[in-house]
């Protein structure tokens, strides 16, 4: 997503993060993190703000955002619920999503693509990522615990749609080529 938002000319991005504690949340932060290091330029800037994960962090975030001298181009939040919240924030403030600042979140839940405009995200296989879980959490069982743990990744897969200006068409999608953390034994 990060490279989405870049490859679209945004050079003043923020990101509401997930709560610390959660692998997904960190992740997702070490994703953006890495992809700004890749593609840094001098007249980037990155804002963090904190939240975790409902809709309520993303509100309270995107109202920061509005307080500040300075407006982000762009909004990445960790999940689609605090996105949606900061759309919430932003549209009452009269601030235009696309047109005023792009936004975007992160799992493709449901309502992502009926909210106005509809939510640019990054899909996660959700149910590859459980058959995986159960998967291993039996080996494991049947094991008892003697088993060779390891770390396995789901696919994500890029959808646009109009919050970062895809214009009303219909949703791309697109493979991406990082994955999401899955299954840690």
């Amino acid at each position: 997503m990060t490279r989405h938002l870049l490859s679209l000319g945004h050079r003043h991005l923020a990101f509401i993060t997930g709560p610390a504690n959660n692998v997904d949340a960190r992740e997702r932060l070490r994703g953006l993190r890495a992809a700004v290091k890749d593609l840094a330029t001098d007249r980037m800037d990155v804002r963090e703000l904190e939240g975790d994960f409902r809709e309520e962090s993303g509100y309270w975030a995107g109202r920061a955002l509005l307080n500040e001298r300075s407006h982000p181009t762009a909004v990445f939040a960790a999940n689609d619920a605090m996105a949606i919240g900061a759309l919430s924030a932003f549209h009452e403030a009269a601030v235009r999503v696309p047109d005023d600042i792009a936004l975007a979140g992160f799992d493709d839940i449901p309502i992502a693509r009926f909210v106005a405009p509809p939510l640019t995200t990054v899909r996660v296989a959700i149910r590859q990522l459980g058959e995986r879980a159960v998967e291993r959490l039996c080996v494991g069982i049947d094991a008892r615990n003697g088993h060779e743990r390891r770390l396995e990744r789901v696919a994500t897969e890029l959808v646009v749609r109009a919050s970062c200006g895809g214009g009303g068409r219909p949703a791309a999608v697109r493979r991406l080529g990082g994955e999401v953390a899955g299954v840690d034994e």
